[in-house]
C-alpha cells in the first residue's frame, strides 16, 4: 500500500494537526487532515445549494480557520482558486470558481489522489471527540463506527440533486449520490501550504 508523507501544522481541540502530503511540487503542497477533525451540516436547512454557498465553506475559511492556525502559521496558506465540476454521474449542479484557504476535496480530487478506498478512510481524532459535541453525536450515532473505527466525511462535490453532497464511507467507497446537506458529516479539511 502507499505511503503519504505527513506533516505536523496547526492545532485543534489541544491537539497538534496531522496532514496526509497529496502532492507537492517546489512552491506550494496540498495536504489533507489525516483524521476526522469535526462534523458539520454542509448547509443548515435541506434545500438547493453548492460548496459556494454552504455554511461548512463559511466557516472553514473563518471561524475553524482562525482557530486551528497561528498567526504566521496562517501566512503560509494561501487563497486557491477552487473548480468544482459538475457532477460527473449526473452532468449538472456545478459550482463557480471559489476563492479559499481551506476547502473539501471533489471527487476528481478523490480519485485522482486517494485512489485506492484503502487510502481515503479516517477515524476520528479522539480529542477532536471530546471537544465537539457535533463530532460526539455524530461518532456515537454512525452505524459500525465502534467495529470500523472510521467515519463517513464530506466531499464538496454534489449529489444526484443540489442539496446533496458527496459522501466518502466508513470502507472508503464514495457515494456519489450524496447525503442531503443539513446532515451532520465528518470534516477532513484540505489545503495548499506554501513553500517558499
Amino acid at each position: 500500500m502507499k505511503k503519504y508523507k505527513t506533516i505536523i501544522f496547526g492545532t485543534y481541540a489541544g491537539m497538534p494537526v496531522e496532514w496526509l502530503i497529496l502532492h507537492e511540487n517546489q512552491e506550494k503542497m496540498l495536504v489533507l487532515s489525516r483524521y476526522v477533525l469535526d462534523a458539520k451540516r454542509m448547509f443548515s436547512d435541506c434545500i438547493y445549494t453548492s460548496w459556494e454557498r454552504s455554511t461548512l465553506r463559511k466557516w472553514l475559511n473563518q471561524d475553524f480557520f482562525e482557530e486551528i492556525f497561528s498567526p504566521e502559521e496562517q501566512k503560509k496558506i494561501p487563497v486557491s482558486e477552487i473548480f468544482t465540476p459538475d457532477c460527473h454521474d449526473f452532468g449538472s449542479y456545478g459550482n463557480n470558481l471559489t476563492q479559499d484557504k481551506l476547502f473539501l476535496l471533489s471527487e476528481e480530487e478523490i480519485d485522482q489522489y486517494l485512489p485506492e478506498p484503502a487510502f481515503r478512510t479516517a477515524p476520528a481524532e479522539p480529542n477532536a471527540v471530546r471537544y465537539s459535541q457535533d463530532l460526539k453525536d455524530f461518532v456515537n450515532l454512525l452505524p459500525f463506527y465502534h467495529e470500523m473505527k472510521n467515519c463517513w466525511w464530506w466531499l464538496r462535490s454534489n449529489g444526484d440533486e443540489p442539496n446533496m453532497f458527496s459522501i466518502v464511507w466508513s470502507d472508503g467507497s464514495v457515494s456519489g449520490t450524496g447525503h442531503y446537506a443539513n446532515y451532520e458529516r465528518g470534516i477532513r479539511p484540505a489545503m495548499y501550504l506554501n513553500l517558499k
